[in-house]
């Protein structure tokens, strides 16, 4: 029976992908591709930031200056409204709702508790879009945790989702290990990537970091006085070239002092490469303890690892199986079936 979907895509931005865009145009393309017959429009701010892997596949909306207040007259007749982060509009929806909750540490997290007012709003705004929905998805356990802290318990139907990572991060046995350790982020403090420039400090290790901002670059390799044969931080990274990258790097490093699921250690295991994380409950849940853990500010710690690391084929074959079990369409069969029953209700 077809159905119609209502999409809250502003996180499609033209030229920059983000961690939520990515999860948005997996979840859609999984949908599309199990039910051809059912109508998903996305609503955009910019009508050419559809990603090009949807084009044909969703119907494209432009949205109205005021979004959030034509929302509820731009869902009528649709059999559902789906977000993909906590920001449901104010007004009731004449359709279910489902968003998803991939982290609150811009509320809980140190660094980023200045702007009080600023605070006191996205508080709000999640409450009040915990109270409205009819399905919450959270991309791990501790981003549940963490919400019903602020939140208190939920009442509505809430399940534990990882997204999925692409298909394409595959091995590829014919690629050499080259001596370089990878670090994939934007470098915003929760990142914690200074404590990576600490531990590779007066040693002769080296590293690659991919995402990180051009303007955070800068300022980090001029308090760490980065030595650039040591320190290579990559701009304008495309996926394939990313790609090779995990399949070459030693080890994949994720320092995080917080985190909603972290997509790279997961992404690094599908390539069949180890990943040396933070040892926080998130990461611990997300890599099923396969990884090599490390307390997040021990700059001493993170060096020795690194300098001492050896990569055991065991659990590496344990993190591949791990990895492919939350990969491509099977990585989304339980977000749609979650679809599949709200809208058949």
């Amino acid at each position: 029976m077809t159905k119609s979907i209502l999409v809250d895509g502003r996180e499609f931005v033209l030229g920059r992908r983000t961690g939520i865009g990515r999860f948005l145009e997996g979840l859609l393309l999984a949908i599309t591709a199990k039910h051809t017959d059912w109508s998903c429009t996305v609503v955009l701010n910019e009508i050419d930031a559809l990603p090009e892997s949807l084009q044909g596949k969703v119907e494209v909306l432009q949205s109205p200056k005021y979004l959030e207040w034509f929302f509820p007259k731009l869902a009528e007749g649709s059999d559902l409204f789906l977000s993909p982060y906590p920001k449901l509009p104010v007004r009731n929806m004449p359709c279910p709702c489902v968003h998803t909750i991939h982290d609150v540490f811009y509320l809980t997290h140190p660094a980023y508790q200045g702007n009080r007012l600023r605070r006191t709003a996205a508080l709000w705004r999640l409450k009040h879009a915990v109270s409205k929905a009819d399905l919450t998805w959270f991309d791990s356990l501790t981003s549940k945790h963490e919400t019903q802290g602020l939140t208190g318990e939920i009442n509505h139907t809430s399940h534990i989702r990882f997204p999925s990572i692409e298909a394409s991060f595959k091995p590829d046995r014919r690629i050499k290990k080259k001596d370089f350790f990878l670090f994939v982020g934007n470098g915003l403090p929760h990142k914690n990537v200074q404590t990576l420039l600490g531990a590779i400090n007066q040693t002769d290790l080296v590293l690659k970091c991919v995402g990180i901002q051009p303007e955070i670059a800068e300022k980090l390799a001029h308090v760490f006085a980065v030595n650039a044969a040591q320190v290579e931080f990559l701009q304008g990274v495309d996926d394939k070239a990313l790609l090779k990258l995990y399949r070459q790097t030693k080890a994949l490093l994720q320092p995080s002092t917080a985190e909603g699921f972290g997509y790279p250690p997961l992404e690094a295991m599908a390539c069949a490469t180890p990943a040396i994380v933070s040892d926080i409950p998130v990461l611990r849940e997300t890599t099923n303890n396969l990884s090599t853990y490390v307390a997040p500010h021990d700059a001493k710690a993170w060096q020795q690892a690194m300098l001492s690391f050896d990569a055991d084929a065991e659990s590496i074959s344990q993190g591949l199986v791990w990895a492919e079990q939350h990969q491509g369409e099977a990585g989304w069969a339980a977000h749609i079936l979650d679809i599949e029953q709200l809208v058949q209700n």
